[in-house]
């Protein structure tokens, strides 16, 4: 049948391609991620300056030796992180803020105030998680590997066993899907933790009045200095590797050591020919000691 009217001429159509976002809102959570990429590397190179410049405590070890060490087993802790942690997380950050699935997604009101109550709650489950790695001895087997250390600089912050990193994977893509933690939120929490661990680990001399107003919000070099001691008492406080909040909130927290009279390390292995790379990578499938055994002072690490 033949219309005797001409039809009316369609719309012009817009081809699918030019309803895509513009390239330039992709662009940007990579140019954030470079920046703060940056500005942690920055951090991380002014902690290391300053430590030497400013230390809190003597080294008792050759430094060489030590860090090489401590860099060999944080290459292969970061490569697990890389392998396992991240492939997992993100997928998991994703659908928790495209789905509102999680703890923080039930929040009424703005985003940012979802994402700060999700970097609280990581923070708060990172200090439930260490607690756990010294207290469950399977756990503790590979979180020795970062206690055994004889001194504690920077380069002890990246001093973990890669198993350590692998198993603390599924409680970290835990924590994100029951907390809702947004790939924004996952993204502020690591940059904030990374550089909280190095902060905290590196052998800087504050001015102590300062750090007591830090340790009341943040964990210091003089807080995890403790943490780090080789009297089992010391050591079980501080727990905290972010915020300070936790330690306050559940009375673990403790300033009252001098540094001076700390021994870094752990009773049981004090011998830094056992500390190498290949027996700290064997040390947790060997026959455990009791780590605990016998306090060590500082006069007595300074006399071995």
């Amino acid at each position: 049948m033949v219309r005797s009217e001409k039809e009316p001429p369609r719309p012009f159509a817009r081809p699918r391609c030019m309803d895509a976002p513009p390239k330039q809102s992709t662009a940007r959570p990579g140019i954030a991620a470079i920046a703060g990429g940056v500005l942690i590397g920055a951090a991380a190179i002014g902690i290391l300056w300053a430590e030497r410049a400013q230390p809190l405590r003597q080294p008792t070890r050759p430094r060489t030796r030590r860090t090489i060490v401590n860099l060999a087993l944080g290459a292969m802790s970061m490569a697990a992180v890389n392998r396992i942690e991240a492939p997992m997380t993100q997928p998991l950050a994703r659908a928790a803020e495209r789905k509102r699935r999680g703890l923080v997604q039930l929040l009424p009101g703005p985003a940012w105030l979802r994402d700060a109550a999700a970097v609280l709650l990581m923070d708060y489950t990172v200090y439930l998680w260490h607690v756990a790695t010294h207290r469950v001895p399977f756990l503790w087997r590979f979180h020795l590997v970062h206690h055994d250390d004889l001194d504690l600089d920077a380069s002890t912050a990246i001093r973990f066993h890669a198993v350590d990193m692998a198993i603390s994977a599924p409680y970290r893509g835990a924590q994100v899907a029951l907390i809702g933690t947004s790939p924004r939120a996952l993204q502020i929490w690591q940059g904030w933790f990374f550089f909280s661990v190095l902060f905290h680990h590196s052998n800087l001399r504050l001015p102590e009045r300062i750090e007591r107003v830090l340790a009341r919000f943040v964990t210091t070099p003089r807080m995890h200095g403790i943490h780090h001691s080789a009297v089992k008492a010391e050591t079980d406080s501080n727990w905290s590797s972010g915020f300070a909040f936790w330690d306050h909130l559940h009375g673990t927290f403790r300033l009252d050591v001098p540094q001076e009279a700390i021994a870094i390390g752990v009773p049981a292995y004090r011998d830094p020919d056992e500390l190498g790379f290949r027996d700290s990578l064997a040390l947790p499938f060997v026959e455990q000691r009791d780590a605990w055994v016998g306090a060590v002072r500082a006069d007595d690490a300074r006399r071995r």
